[in-house]
């Protein structure tokens, strides 16, 4: 039998290696084949697969460690590579990485037990706690001195005050050097000095008894304790016993002692290099006064140098970076020693380690800037990005205790430059690097889901896409149905030249690149028309307790849907108000706080339209009826048609004079051509006009008439009477504007003697032109002499400064016949205003004259059109008389 072996086709042409790596710095495991190309690689530890995260990720077919931990990256890793077209798979030999790593530590006294044990005892053990691997090798250390000690564990035996001091240690492997981060300070107490254990107090006890005092200290050997009194030895007599303790009669005793109290913590100074400092070292409290002196490594500071000291004062002139180190300042008396530490720190200038480089970042993924820096201190390091310093806020960047800066997704907008700056007190060190943002194929925005087209209009769908190379953007129908003839594409958009209801469905815009493939986006076009307004609220103005009806109407496909809004809130049917099926908004039993701007709004698959309006709510006015108005209605008609008999008599009387002119005129003229006299000249009421245009004397004849008088204008005397504050007008709102000027609502305070408020309508004088001066004061004139119920009444009259106000009792009628003047004076047509009144068509006709001819009969009635435009002006009046036949009986 013979067995055929076939070589796998799959072979690594790099295989991982085991490697060193320091704990928290960067490692990579590489992993290439030689093979086909649609291999799919991952790796595995300990036979479990790897997952990707932000410390750990795999990097092409590589394995990458941004921060190495000597917890989680332990075990052997392995490559593993498989075909994806023969299913074929190959794994690597295992490789593992030895993370060297260096932890600082505390100093622990493992014997005696406790600080409170260390005067009876006879050794003190202590233990440094820096751990690592490689295992380091220790270093202990007093005052800063180092000791001929090599091991973790320091044991002192033979105590005496020469072994007080700070301990501490330090490590060095391969990782580094440190050293431990709390240090111990032993006080080791000469035993042959005396300590007191119990002190004397003073006493107040009465004459003739017994007074005792206690005194106790402590030695190896016991000490021999001696009283004094009043600086004499006490001696055994009838009035003193010495004993452990002593009693006295009649006696003050003063037992002398010695003592020293503690000096406090240790001190920390960081001084910059080459400056003159100075430390002073102040003694402790104790009898007799202590004796103090500095203190390095176990000698004595020299009392002259450059470090040197001076009555208790530590000086260095300059200081210099060798000056760093545990200075001591000792403190001694008879009772024992104290000493407090000083740890000096002469700061450095930062030197660079690693120095920032420009890094490509995949946009999504994390990028990482390292900025390590040595120096004494450690350097304070911060992160710029625009000038503004960067914080972990947010969750966007991870600042790291070496200096490293991760940003954890990289996004476009992360392309900047990168400021690292590293800070002691003896200077600063800075640096700069870019990150360029390899960006993912994207669109950029996301097409909308749902899009509408307007029907029978050119609409466009726009499409666009990022990526590192310009991608090749293409659009298709869902359904795989070609696009319709009439739609194109360019740069991403679809475009329709006129949309018709087949173009709705479902679309598909793919964008696609030669090297990171190609994206898709589905839109769902709909067709129909956008929303328009065929009817829009207006501003309105209603009573209190009346209803309201704000009209608002659009059209759309699909139909729009209509809402109101008031105040930012929409407005939901209530009792009160309520929206009808064709759009309006009626708000029933009105009030004051209804006022305000309401919006309508309408909208549809399509788009969303709104239109605002105002609505003013006011307060009634109250006005006493009179007896006449009790009786009937039929007075206000009587004096509606006297007003219009007397109007339409006016206009007959000015039309024949007229005529009468134009004949004389004819006749002079006849005389004249036959007399063959002088050059022709035309007069009207005896005033020679040379040259003059017919229509324009007729005009000026016509105008001249309604003039009031010289006389007229200086009958003003209840002008003072009629005088009204102006500063008394609150207005509500503007009606409109008329030849004068505005017409405006307002209120006037106290303008009736019955009511502190009264609601009134104001015409105010802004124009310039005498004719519309005279005019005014001719109204103002006509309006002060009236007085019925049914004719509006001038309340007052404001002139103290431009412009001038005329102010009308305000009504229903009042408000209509206001805006029919104002718009008809805006349109240059006719309207009759007699005694305030706009003589609307329809409410009232007048029956033909007695033989009045047709064409004038046909003239009267379009004066009297419901509409103004219909109403003819002054000059067509005046050339349709002027055309009528020379016999007509006008």
């Amino acid at each position: 039998m013979v067995f055929i072996i076939q070589a796998s086709s799959l072979q690594f042409s790099e295989e991982p290696q085991s490697q060193d790596a320091l704990h928290g710095r960067s490692a990579i495991l590489r992993c290439e084949l030689s093979g086909p190309e649609d291999m799919r690689f991952w790796w595995t530890q300990d036979g479990r697969r790897v997952q990707d995260s932000n410390r750990r990720f795999q990097e092409g077919s590589n394995l990458k460690f941004t921060a190495v931990d000597r917890h989680a990256d332990t075990g052997s890793f392995q490559c593993v590579a498989s075909s994806s077209s023969t299913g074929e798979t190959v794994t690597s030999a295992n490789a593992s990485i030895n993370i060297k790593w260096l932890e600082r530590g505390p100093i622990t006294m493992n014997e005696p037990a406790s600080e409170a044990e260390l005067e009876e005892a006879e050794r003190i053990v202590l233990q440094c706690h820096i751990d690592g691997h490689p295992r380091p090798s220790s270093k202990w250390f007093k005052d800063g001195a180092q000791l001929d000690r090599k091991d973790r564990i320091l044991t002192l035996t033979n105590l005496s005050t020469g072994d007080s001091g700070i301990y501490s240690c330090c490590a060095q492997n391969a990782a580094g050097k440190v050293c431990s981060n709390h240090n111990i300070t032993l006080n080791i107490f000469d035993k042959s000095v005396p300590r007191v254990l119990v002190a004397p107090v003073d006493q107040v006890v009465l004459r003739n008894e017994e007074a005792v005092f206690h005194c106790q200290f402590r030695a190896k050997p016991p000490p021999l304790i001696e009283w004094f009194h009043d600086a004499e030895p006490v001696l055994n007599k009838s009035r003193f016993v010495v004993r452990r303790v002593c009693v006295f009669l009649q006696a003050a005793v003063v037992c002398v002692s010695v003592e020293i109290a503690d000096m406090g913590e240790r001190l920390w100074r960081v001084f910059s290099a080459g400056r003159g400092e100075r430390v002073r070292c102040d003694p402790p409290r104790g009898q007799p006064e202590p004796q103090v002196w500095w203190e390095r490594a176990g000698a004595r500071v020299a009392s002259e140098g450059r470090v040197h000291q001076r009555d208790g004062d530590l000086i260095f002139s300059p200081t210099d970076r060798s000056d760093s180190g545990v200075y001591t300042c000792v403190a001694r008396n008879t009772a024992g020693q104290k000493q407090q530490e000083l740890v000096v720190t002469v700061a450095t200038s930062p030197e660079w380690i690693v120095q920032p480089q420009d890094t490509h970042v995949e946009e999504g993924q994390p990028g990482f800037l390292h900025c390590h820096a040595r120096s004494t201190p450690e350097p304070r390091v911060t992160w710029y990005r625009k000038s503004v310093p960067i914080t972990e806020e947010g969750s966007r960047y991870k600042l790291f205790s070496n200096g490293t800066l991760r940003i954890n997704s990289a996004e476009v907008n992360d392309a900047q430059t990168y400021s690292c700056v590293c800070v002691t007190q003896a200077g600063s060190l800075s640096a700069h690097a870019r990150i360029h943002i390899l960006e993912k194929l994207k669109f950029t925005p996301v097409p909308q889901p749902s899009q509408c087209l307007q029907l029978d209009r050119e609409s466009s769908v726009s499409c666009v896409a990022k990526a590192r190379e310009t991608p090749i953007m293409h659009w298709s129908r869902a359904d795989g149905a070609d696009l319709p003839s009439h739609a194109s594409q360019m740069n991403g958009a679809l475009r329709f030249s006129t949309v018709t209801r087949a173009d709705g469905g479902n679309y598909t815009c793919v964008a696609s690149s030669s090297v990171q493939g190609e994206i898709r986006a589905h839109v769902h076009l709909t067709v129909g028309v956008h929303v328009e307004f065929k009817l829009e609220p207006e501003q309105t103005t209603v009573y209190q307790g009346h209803t309201a009806v704000l009209h608002c109407q659009a059209s759309g496909d699909p139909q729009p849907y209509v809402q109101w809004m008031l105040k930012d809130k929409l407005l939901s049917s209530s009792s009160s108000s309520r929206s009808m099926p064709n759009g309006s908004l009626v708000i029933s039993n009105v009030t004051t706080e209804d006022t305000g701007v309401y919006t309508c709004i309408a909208g549809n698959t399509c788009n969303i339209r709104d239109t605002a309006a105002q609505l003013y709510v006011v307060e009634k006015p109250v006005h006493p009826r009179s007896e006449d108005e009790d009786k009937s209605q039929f007075k206000m008609f009587q004096t509606i048609a006297l007003s219009v008999a007397v109007a339409v008599a006016y206009i007959i009387a000015v039309l024949g004079l007229m005529f009468y002119c134009k004949q004389r005129r004819k006749s002079k003229r006849l005389q004249k051509n036959r007399a063959g006299g002088e050059p022709e000249t035309e007069c009207l009421n005896g005033v020679q006009l040379n040259g003059h245009r017919v229509s324009e004397i007729h005009e000026e004849v016509a105008l001249s008439s309604m003039r009031p008088s010289a006389d007229s204008e200086k009958q003003q005397s209840c002008g003072d009477e009629l005088h009204f504050p102006r500063a008394h007008l609150q207005t509500i709102t503007s009606l409109g504007r008329g030849v004068f000027g505005e017409v405006f609502l307002a209120k006037a305070r106290a303008i009736e003697e019955t009511e502190p408020e009264t609601l009134v309508l104001v015409k105010s004088l802004e124009s310039r032109e005498e004719t519309h001066r005279s005019e005014f004061r001719r109204e103002l004139e006509m309006f002060s002499k009236l007085n019925h119920a049914h004719v509006v009444r001038l309340l007052g009259i404001c002139r103290e400064t431009q412009p001038h106000y005329m102010i009308l009792e305000y009504v229903d009628l009042v408000l209509n016949t206001f805006k029919c003047f104002i718009n008809s004076m805006q349109q240059s047509r006719l309207c009759l205003n007699v005694f305030g009144l706009c003589l609307q068509a329809g409410t009232l006709r007048l029956s033909p004259p007695v033989n009045c001819p047709a064409h004038v009969c046909s003239l009267m009635s379009h004066c009297w059109a419901s509409s103004p435009k219909e109403r003819p002006t002054f000059s067509e009046i005046l050339q349709i008389l002027t055309d009528s036949p020379a016999d007509t009986k006008v």
